[in-house]
């Protein structure tokens, strides 16, 4: 296995860390009402807030934060029947194989703010769209579906695993895509 596919395993394996705390923190979905969290936090609809309790639980803040400038992006071709899809134009390309794809160097909160529009403009639906707190670490949580798949964003400061070839530890997300049909 190549320095890329162990990297790939632990990102997965911590994106399904990521999103078991986003369940157990109790994430907002978006209302069934057609409106997504992104949609929510873009036209200043407040968002809940979980605190965090003192077994270290992580909490959640719910929806996308709309303030600040908007994130440039990119289109990036993939290695998928899916073809194109959104990346922060800052995002350093780690790993796009099927199903998969690794980029590094933008912040969760802007990773977060950068597909509360992105995902909306390119045709995908966002379900949840959360940022997560643990401790001292912070990380971005999202659902979409769209085009003939389903995919969550898992955004981490800093990464636990150590550090990834070409991308370090900070600043990590995994987009992981599955066909719906």
């Amino acid at each position: 296995m190549n320095k890329y596919r162990s990297a790939a395993l632990a990102l997965a394996t911590c994106a399904v860390s990521l999103s078991a705390a986003a369940c157990s923190a109790g994430t907002p979905a978006a209302s069934s009402a057609g409106t997504s969290a992104a949609t929510s936090s873009a036209t200043g609809a407040a968002s809940s807030t979980g605190a965090a309790s003192s077994t270290g639980a992580a909490s959640s803040t719910g929806a996308a934060s709309s303030t600040g400038a908007a994130i440039p992006g990119r289109s990036l071709t993939l290695k998928m029947s899916l073809g194109t899809f959104p990346v922060p134009a800052a995002a350093k390309v780690a790993e796009n194989m099927a199903g998969l794809l690794v980029f590094g160097s933008v912040a969760p909160a802007d990773v977060s703010r950068f597909y509360a529009t992105a995902l909306p403009q390119a045709g995908f639906t966002v379900t949840t769209n959360s940022m997560l707190h643990k401790g001292g670490d912070s990380g971005a949580y999202i659902v979409f579906s769209g085009h003939g798949y389903k995919g969550t964003v898992d955004s981490l400061d800093q990464f636990p695993g150590g550090s990834l070839a070409g991308i370090g530890n900070t600043n990590v997300t995994t987009i992981i895509f599955a066909a719906t049909k």
